[in-house]
């Protein structure tokens, strides 16, 4: 009986210096990287507001993650003039498109942000194609996820936004993302 507590004890000895002391951390550590895959969820309407002005309202979500940093850039198409935001100079550059930063926070173990863009055409009164809106969700060391379901058109003075009412992409999780 000594010689199992022995060898138990040493064994506990070695999860606590794993898990830097911190049983439970290392716990929901392992159990977030073991049984969860990590979702990116996208989700856009729009609203009319007065003129040709509209609300464009985007909520961003990464479901189940495991750091604390994460990041989400949204790209509005340069046909589009935004009122109410400035433009994220940190970003990636993507010709024809500008980038407003989503300010992502934890709740749990999501990692959330929703954001009101009033926007408008640029060209009165012109005919615009569908052009996609891009999400891009990173963290400090790369690009994980990259979104471009929805779709803003503008045809006679009206503008649209085309595409599901929530969005998605599901990947499995890896240490380092």
């Amino acid at each position: 009986m000594k010689k199992f507590w022995k060898i138990f004890g040493w064994i506990c000895l070695g999860i606590l210096i794993e898990f830097k002391f911190d049983v439970i951390a290392g716990t929901v550590y392992l159990e977030n990287y073991a049984f969860h895959d990590r979702t990116y969820y996208v989700q856009m309407n729009m609203t009319p507001a007065s003129g040709d002005l509209q609300i464009l309202k985007v909520h961003t979500i990464v479901h189940h993650s495991l750091g604390p940093d994460y990041f989400a850039t949204v790209y509005i198409p340069n046909f589009y003039k935004v009122i109410n935001k400035k433009p994220y100079m940190g970003a990636e550059a993507i010709p024809g498109y500008t980038a407003y930063n989503m300010n992502m926070k934890r709740k749990y173990r999501d990692v959330l942000s929703t954001e009101d863009f009033i926007i408008q055409p640029n060209a009165v009164g012109g005919e615009i194609p569908a052009t996609p809106v891009l999400i891009d969700f990173l963290n400090l060391k790369q690009s994980l996820h990259k979104d471009n379901t929805y779709q803003l058109v503008t045809s006679k003075n009206r503008m649209q936004l085309e595409g599901p009412e929530i969005a998605g992409a599901t990947y499995p999780q890896k240490l380092g993302m």
